[in-house]
């Protein structure tokens, strides 16, 4: 291989190497749950697990899994950016463990064994707290990560205009940047119905109120 083609072979990006490990956590996370759910189906004793049950879920775990991880795939739950997370992705979490599950027990029952329903319920519960904590963890820790800087203080105080969509995607730009060493002090909107009211724990009110004043001036 010439010096030309190595200069010219691509280095994996930071999303996409992110994208491979959470694929590796999901695939790991998918089976346990439903080992996890097994279990506690048999009072979480494992030898009370019958033997039909366990063979089940050995034959089928590593096949569910996969699905699992392509469904997910096609509802670009490895494309979204987790800083940004939102409502959104959280409602096509929902579907795609609604999906799965339900494609899980219809194919089981179907084609390899007759498990408990209580397998199936534990099983949709775990894998979906498994797969939502792990990306929503990380909003938690650049919160926690925000709330350290604030008690390390800020050089600039800013108070923004307009408390709609746009004001907050810029408010949630300076909390998580870590190149500027400012605050968002105050909101400013025309609306009333906002006067008064708090964006995590920002307050919200007319230009020229007492709030905004006290806290930018």
């Amino acid at each position: 291989m010439s010096n030309k083609n190595i200069s010219q072979k691509r280095k994996l990006e930071h999303w996409e190497v992110v994208t491979l490990l959470l694929m590796l956590y999901d695939f790991l996370a998918i089976g346990l749950s439903y080992f996890a759910a097994l279990w506690v189906r048999f009072d979480c004793r494992y030898n009370s697990i019958q033997k039909e049950f366990l063979s089940a879920y050995y034959r089928t775990i590593v096949i569910y899994a996969v699905f699992c991880i392509v469904v997910f795939w096609f509802l670009r739950l490895y494309k979204s950016i987790w800083r940004f997370a939102s409502y959104a992705e959280l409602l096509r979490i929902i579907l795609a463990t609604a999906i799965t599950g339900v494609v899980y027990m219809i194919a089981m029952f179907e084609f390899v064994y007759r498990m408990p329903i209580s397998y199936f319920v534990f099983g949709i519960v775990f894998q979906f707290c498994l797969t939502l904590g792990i990306r929503f963890a990380y909003r938690f820790i650049l919160l926690l990560r925000g709330r350290r800087r604030e008690e390390a203080g800020y050089k600039k105080r800013v108070m923004l205009v307009g408390a709609g969509a746009a004001g907050q995607m810029i408010f949630r730009d300076i909390k998580q940047s870590k190149e500027t060493n400012e605050k968002v002090y105050c909101f400013i909107d025309d609306n009333s119905n906002k006067w008064g009211r708090y964006i995590d724990d920002v307050p919200v009110d007319c230009f020229g109120c007492n709030v905004c004043k006290t806290s930018y001036f």
